[in-house]
């Protein structure tokens, strides 16, 4: 028995494996997933389109939220709902399922082609279930020549794996695969859940709605030439119209001895504009090209009194203006404060009680 086990480690087969080798001998697949994410298509993307006469019903249990940038499966609410609000739920669910990090792949981008082609095709079939459910069953209707040879209708795979990357071989997990009885039962059980379920890819505008959003609104939209260039106009026409650093702080450089780039002086301009309309700005390049000093001349456009907050190694000697203490001196940042992260919990009372407006954490 112990041969059936899948646990995606080393010991025992990976279900990716057990379940490209299945796809490819049966003609019928039946899943039923907590929630279908595209790492799992991804994973099976091959053998789906090398048999082109399979068909899968596809039966989604759970919806999928997006927290801190993470997906988060949960059970819906058993209330009463109307199939089009279940349906509305089913599509926010499968946007935070598609635009996410994890989707923004070129691999992924290849595959959702032939991912809307099985839709438009009716050989992926998408419902969700009635209730919550958060069971995983994969079960596999042999092509009849397999189920002759094995004397077998099917079989099924049953256990802790979702279809995603992780489930199928990323993360060690607990699957048994089955050959010898229980199909018939399993396949009742998931004809039962799919008897009662909203359908989401059978009605023509439903399928329509899911095949249009991903095509033009997750990740995979595809960009026309006239749309790439009006984003390049946008961005042209925005970089004109940004904040420019006064001349008397532009001026600063040279007057304290430091040497005039374009490039910071075109980074202040920039960030200016962002902190007007974010309230905040993010300064990121490699070591060396003068961060500091794009920080300290927004800081002197702005007018601002303000606080450096750094690591102790970089807050220098006031005395000898060294470190950040250097900088406000050179940049007559006269009002502005050098403390330690590891002051950090306490500096919020300082900040407020001493009228600090701005802040540069370092």
């Amino acid at each position: 028995m112990a041969n059936n086990f899948i646990t995606n480690n080393k010991t025992h087969k990976s279900l990716k494996g057990r379940l490209n080798t299945l796809i490819g001998i049966s003609d019928e697949l039946k899943f039923l997933v907590g929630f279908f994410y595209f790492s799992g298509w991804e994973e099976l993307f091959e053998n789906l389109k090398k048999n082109k006469n399979l068909t899968l019903k596809l039966l989604v249990g759970l919806q999928v939220d997006q927290i801190l940038n993470k997906i988060v499966e949960h059970g819906s609410q058993e209330e009463e709902q109307s199939q089009d609000d279940q349906f509305n739920q089913f599509m926010t669910s499968m946007g935070n399922a598609i635009n996410n990090e994890e989707m923004d792949t070129e691999t992924f981008y290849n595959q959702v082609e032939f991912f809307i082609q099985m839709l438009n095709e009716k050989r992926l079939i998408i419902r969700k279930t009635e209730n919550s459910n958060h069971a995983k069953l994969y079960l596999f209707r042999l092509k009849e020549e397999q189920a002759e040879i094995q004397a077998m209708a099917g079989q099924f795979i049953t256990g802790s794996s979702n279809l995603t990357r992780a489930g199928l071989s990323g993360q060690e997990e607990f699957n048994v695969e089955i050959k010898d009885y229980g199909f018939t039962e399993a396949e009742n059980y998931f004809d039962e859940l799919w008897g009662r379920a909203i359908p989401i890819s059978e009605i023509e505008n439903r399928r329509a709605f899911l095949i249009q959003f991903i095509q033009h609104k997750s990740q995979a939209a595809s960009i026309t030439p006239f749309e790439a260039y009006v984003l390049i106009l946008k961005t042209y026409l925005d970089l004109q119209q940004q904040k420019q650093i006064k001349p008397e702080v532009e001026n600063l450089l040279e007057e304290i001895g430091f040497k005039k780039y374009s490039y910071q002086t075109d980074a202040v301009n920039q960030a200016l504009s962002i902190i007007q309309e974010y309230n905040g700005v993010i300064i990121a390049d490699v070591v060396g090209l003068g961060k500091s000093v794009i920080a300290s001349l927004i800081a002197k456009n702005l007018g601002k009194r303000g606080m450096v907050i750094c690591p102790p190694g970089l807050i220098g000697d006031k005395t000898y203006s060294t470190g950040w203490w250097g900088y406000i001196n050179d940049f007559k940042l006269y009002d502005w404060e050098v403390e330690s992260l590891g002051k950090l919990e306490d500096l919020a009372d300082t900040i407020q009680s001493k009228g600090i407006e701005v802040v540069i954490v370092d």
